[in-house]
């Protein structure tokens, strides 16, 4: 079952995320203004599907009208750069919309010297709560 577009397509400047920090989020940025158009009726939640069918969860910053901040590894995966010109418009999700399946691939965002270990149950619980409304 797909979901809906809202009726409006907005064109948006692709930017960097305002700070280093909202970079490791996941969150697309934009101004308060844009925001609105992105409201998911009847929850708390702002969605919207880029040009090439990618989700994102918004958040309100200091990014000016018409432009949205996506990090590094965001812009890598809808294929774009900072400058670019992108098609977004609201996404409302079908009903009953849940993950049914996750598949993961996890890499160091800075490579390290020494070796890592991580506690699978640990992760699996702290994405689960960290993702549980982003839908794609």
């Amino acid at each position: 079952m797909a979901g809906r577009s809202g009726s409006q397509v907005m064109t948006m400047t692709v930017t960097s995320t305002p700070s280093a920090d909202l970079a490791f989020t996941n969150l697309a940025y934009c101004s308060s203004s844009d925001l609105r158009q992105f409201s998911v009726p009847g929850s708390d939640l702002f969605l919207a599907n880029l040009s090439r069918f990618r989700e994102f969860e918004y958040q309100p910053s200091s990014i000016r009208d018409g432009n949205l901040a996506l990090n590094a590894i965001q812009r890598r995966h809808a294929r774009v750069s900072t400058g670019d010109m992108v098609s977004v418009s609201r996404f409302v999700p079908p009903e009953n919309f849940e993950l049914a399946m996750l598949t993961l691939e996890l890499e160091f965002v800075k490579k390290g010297t020494k070796s890592e270990q991580v506690d699978a149950a640990l992760l699996s619980t702290q994405l689960k709560r960290k993702y549980t409304n982003q839908k794609r």
